[in-house]
């Protein structure tokens, strides 16, 4: 139904080609940043790529999990909330043996909204890979009533995805310094939000 749904939809995109996620070249590596309300969009956008995505390990995540294999994403169970220590070994797992990117959604699973946690930059830190945040929208839209706001585009809506400026994590950034970056992440994601509206305006 995702597939049928998602194939209406007029989409555009803004990336550099260094970090699109079906770039030839997988020399540099990445770690896609992209807000819980917007999942929805990047899934269909960036199916078939064998990103590896972080999936909850709440009741729903089996779901998610299992929609997430069907779309040719690969996945590891966890998050900040349950199962933290295990989504990370997942994580680097599959950087140790796979050669795709890494997804995740820091603001997920409950939030706050929009707000980057630590985890992805700490992941960042222990891979040496860049962290790139991807803004996603469409029109015209639901917005369910979520803690999240999650988007959820009608047919032939207009979508847009527009990746921001990348981020390099220090590999001994203290807690200090990664709260730092995480606002600067909030920061850039604001831009390529800003962006993704004037590309669908």
């Amino acid at each position: 139904m995702l597939r049928a749904w998602g194939a209406t939809w007029r989409v555009r995109e803004r990336f550099a080609a260094a970090v699109h996620p079906r770039r030839p070249d997988r020399a540099t590596r990445c770690i896609y940043l992209v807000w819980h309300r917007t999942l929805l969009l990047c899934c269909h956008a960036y199916r078939r790529t064998g990103i590896c995505v972080a999936v909850s390990e709440h009741r729903d995540g089996e779901i998610g999990a299992r929609i997430a294999a069907r779309l040719g994403f690969k996945a590891a169970r966890g998050s900040s909330t349950r199962g933290a220590t295990q989504l990370l070994r997942g994580l680097i797992d599959f950087a140790s043996r796979e050669s795709g990117d890494i997804a995740v959604t820091p603001d997920g699973p409950k939030g706050p909204a929009q707000q980057t946690k630590p985890g992805a930059l700490f992941l960042a830190a222990r891979l040496g890979w860049p962290v790139v945040p991807v803004a996603a929208t469409a029109r015209p839209r639901r917005e369910l009533a979520s803690w999240d706001r999650f988007i959820v585009p009608w047919p032939f809506a207009r979508v847009a995805l527009v990746a921001g400026e990348p981020l390099t994590v220090p590999p001994d950034a203290s807690s200090e310094q990664l709260a730092t970056l995480c606002l600067e992440v909030d920061r850039r994601m604001g831009e390529a939000e800003r962006a993704a509206e004037e590309l669908i305006a």
